[in-house]
C-alpha cells in the first residue's frame, strides 16, 4: 500500500486555497502586504558542469485554480518553515508585498513565511508502484535530438539501468515505477529563446511554470495525465544551464539529462522530496559528495552504452526520510553509554544486521549518521569499502554533509572513508565512532556517547565485550 504524503496534485484536482489573513497595511490604510496561503512547491536545479556550481532552488505557491505565486526563497527562509524536507509539498503562508501590477508574476521576496499548523517534522514515504510518464516536448522551429520513441520507453526496464530496476535496488523493493510510459515529440508553442527569456535573473520559476503547462497542453490529446504519479518532461534542447525535479513528481529534463540515466535518477530522487547531500568544504557548491546520487551524479558512478552514466544509491538519511529503512535496520544513540552495531552496506537488501545508525549531538535536533557503502550493483564504482559518516542539520538546504576530517573538498579520499582502527571524535560533544572489525558484509562500529567518567572502568580495556552498554545486529 502506498503511502503519497510526499505526493502534490499537479495533474489532477487543484487545492482551494487563498488569502485567509488580514493584509499588513500602511498609516493611510492600503495595504503594503498581504498574507497568501498554498502548497509550497519546491524544485532543485541539477548543472551539466558539477564544479563549483551553486544549488538553484525555487519555490512557488499553488493557490486555487492553478494560480501560481512565485517565490525567491534562501536557506533562512526555508529554515523558518523546518527546511526543504518538512517544507515541500505543504500548507504555507508567506507575507508577501503587496506589487506594483506591472511586476506581473516576477518572483517575490516574502517578508515572512510560516507553515499552517505549524513547523511540520519531515515524513516522506515513498512505497507501491510510482508510473511515471516521459513527454517529449520539441521547440518551436527546433529539430535536434530528435531521437526514437523507443529509447525513452527503455528507460523504464526492469533491468539494468532501467528506472524501474534502479528504484526497486534503491528501495529494497518498497517502490518501483511499474506502468511508467513515454509520448512524443509534441511540439511547443514557443521558441527555445522565448522560455529562456522568462528566467527572472537566477530564478527560474515562471520558465519552468510555463514548459509545464505548454508541454502537458501539447500532450493532453495523447496521454491521460490522471493514469501517472509523475511526469518527466523530456526537451530536444536546452532551456538555461541546468536539469530540473521536484513539485512532488515532476522533472524537467534537456537532452544531457535524458542522455544520462543519472541525471534522471537525481531529478526524480528531488521529485520525491530529496534535497541535495554536500561536503563540509564550505563553497556553494552541493554537487561534491561522491557517495550520493543526490549530490555528484558523474563522479564515481557506472556507465552504460545506451543510458550514460548510472545512478548510483542515496545516502542512508535519505532512504530512511523515505521510510526504506525498517525499525529494525537502525539504532538510535541518544544516552551516555558505549555501544556496539554490525552495520552492512547499503546496498545489501537481504541484510539481518543495520543499514544506520543515528547518534544525536546533545542540545539539539542535529546528529550524525553511520552507513557503510561498497563497491556493488550501483554502487560498483564508489572510491571504496568504508564506513560513511554524514553530520544532519534539517534546516540546511542541504541537510546532510559529510565528515571528512583530512581535506572536505575531497570526498572521496581516505578522510572520508572510516576502516578499522580509526576513529572520529566529535570532543565537545562527548562523542567517538571508531570501526572496530570487517564483517562478512561491512563493519563492526563502536559509538562512546556522554558522560566518558566511568565508562572505561567497567572492564572495556581488558576486552569485556559483556560489560558493554548495548551489543546489537
Amino acid at each position: 500500500m502506498r503511502n503519497h504524503t510526499w505526493k502534490l496534485s499537479v495533474f489532477a484536482s487543484l487545492l482551494t486555497l487563498g488569502f485567509l489573513a488580514a493584509p499588513v497595511c500602511a498609516t493611510d490604510g492600503s495595504p503594503e502586504a498581504q498574507w497568501v496561503e498554498g502548497t509550497l512547491l519546491i524544485a532543485w536545479g541539477t548543472p551539466l558542469s558539477v564544479l563549483d556550481e551553486a544549488s538553484p532552488i525555487v519555490a512557488s505557491l499553488r493557490q486555487d485554480e492553478g494560480k501560481m505565486v512565485h517565490l525567491e526563497l534562501d536557506e533562512g527562509l526555508l529554515a523558518a518553515v523546518g527546511g526543504p524536507m518538512a517544507a515541500a509539498g505543504r500548507l504555507v503562508r508567506a507575507l508577501i508585498p503587496v506589487r506594483d501590477p506591472v511586476m506581473g508574476d516576477a518572483p517575490v521576496r516574502p517578508l515572512a513565511i510560516t507553515a499552517v499548523g505549524g513547523v511540520p517534522e519531515a515524513s516522506e514515504t515513498a512505497s507501491g508502484s510510482y508510473p511515471y510518464v516521459s513527454i517529449m516536448c520539441q521547440f518551436q522551429g527546433n529539430s535536434s535530438n530528435l531521437v526514437s520513441l523507443s529509447y525513452f520507453q527503455g528507460m523504464y526496464a526492469n533491468v539494468w539501468p532501467g528506472l524501474d530496476h534502479y528504484w526497486r535496488r534503491l528501495s529494497y523493493g518498497m517502490v518501483n515505477v511499474v506502468g511508467s510510459s513515454a509520448v512524443g515529440w509534441f511540439t511547443l508553442p514557443h521558441t527555445q529563446a522565448y522560455y529562456e527569456g522568462l528566467i527572472s535573473g537566477t530564478n527560474y520559476s515562471i520558465m519552468l511554470n510555463a514548459l509545464y503547462n505548454d508541454c502537458t497542453s501539447a500532450a493532453s490529446g495523447s496521454v491521460n495525465l490522471s493514469n501517472y504519479e509523475g511526469i518527466n518532461l523530456m526537451f530536444n534542447d536546452t532551456f538555461g544551464p541546468y536539469a530540473w525535479g521536484g513539485w512532488g513528481g515532476v522533472t524537467w529534463e534537456p537532452p544531457w539529462g535524458w542522455g544520462n540515466v543519472a541525471v534522471i535518477c537525481h531529478e526524480m530522487g528531488h521529485a520525491f522530496g530529496l534535497p541535495h547531500s554536500n561536503n563540509a568544504d564550505g563553497d556553494s557548491s552541493p554537487y561534491d559528495n561522491p557517495w550520493d546520487i543526490m549530490s555528484n551524479s558523474w563522479g564515481s558512478a557506472m556507465s552504460d552504452g545506451t543510458y550514460g552514466t548510472v545512478g548510483k544509491h542515496t545516502i542512508t538519511y535519505h532512504k530512511d526520510r523515505l521510510g526504506w529503512i525498517p525499525a529494525a535496520r537502525k539504532a538510535v544513540v541518544s544516552t551516555a553509554g558505549l555501544y556496539e552495531f554490525n552495520i552492512d552496506h547499503l546496498t545489501f537488501a537481504g541484510t539481518s544486521n543495520l543499514h544506520m545508525v543515528k547518534v544525536m549531538i546533545p542540545g539539539s535536533t542535529r546528529f550524525y549518521t553511520i552507513e557503510v557503502r561498497d563497491r556493488f550493483g550501483y554502487d560498483g564504482n564508489l572510491p571504496g569499502f568504508a564506513v560513511i559518516l554524514h553530520e544532519v542539520n534539517s534546516s540546511r538546504q542541504e541537510p546532510a554533509w559529510l565528515v571528512d576530517l583530512v581535506d572536505p573538498s575531497n570526498g572521496g579520499d581516505a578522510g572520508a572513508m572510516w576502516r578499522p582502527g580509526e576513529c572520529f571524535e566529535d570532543a565537545p560533544n562527548e562523542i567517538s565512532i571508531c570501526v572496530e572489525s570487517i564483517t562478512t558484509e561491512g563493519f563492526t562500529v563502536r559509538v562512546g556517547y556522554g558522560d566518558w567518567g566511568g565508562i572505561f572502568d567497567d572492564g572495556f580495556e581488558a576486552g569485556n565485550l559483556g560489560a558493554w552498554s548495548l551489543v546489537t545486529n
